[in-house]
């Protein structure tokens, strides 16, 4: 089955990817403004300042390392790019309308799982933990949402 000729734009490929890596780590990015909140009650009011330096600079810089990391990547490119994907038993081929892009394939035994957003759908893949796939959701109609999560489940 092939998906038409489909790309998503970078900034929903970031906010996905954020989402996804602030779901898992909140607690690390909170703890230390929480600690610093409970230390300016207690002890001094100016860890109410470390509590706006931890929240203001070291949170972003965190965030910015995580778009160097996985917005370079070449599954970002893949997901950003012009393309149409021919859904398969052996995997998802992509072939870009970008003349300088290959065509590459995607074997189902790369694909770690599906997530459907409201949006988009991600395919996981295996390799760094946040490394996706994204199709925009106004091309994956409910037939081929069928057939990734079919072909994704054969393979595990």
């Amino acid at each position: 089955m092939v998906v038409e000729s489909c790309c998503v734009t970078p900034g929903a490929y970031m906010r996905h990817l954020c989402a996804l890596f602030l779901a898992d780590n909140w607690l690390w990015m909170v703890a230390p403004v929480a600690l610093c909140g409970v230390l300016a009650v207690w002890i001094d009011v100016r860890f109410v300042i470390v509590a706006l330096m931890v929240l203001f600079v070291l949170l972003p810089m965190i965030l910015s390392l995580l778009y160097f990391y996985y917005g370079f990547s070449p599954e970002a490119r893949w997901s950003i790019m012009e393309k149409q994907a021919d859904i398969s038993a052996e995997g998802i081929t992509l072939n870009f309308t970008d003349v300088r892009m290959k065509k590459h394939v995607i074997r189902w035994d790369d694909v770690r799982f599906m997530i459907e957003k409201d949006d988009a759908v991600l395919l996981m893949l295996k390799g760094r933990r946040y490394t996706c796939l994204m199709f925009p959701a106004s091309v994956v109609n409910p037939h081929v949402a069928q057939l990734l999560r079919q072909f994704a489940a054969q393979a595990h």
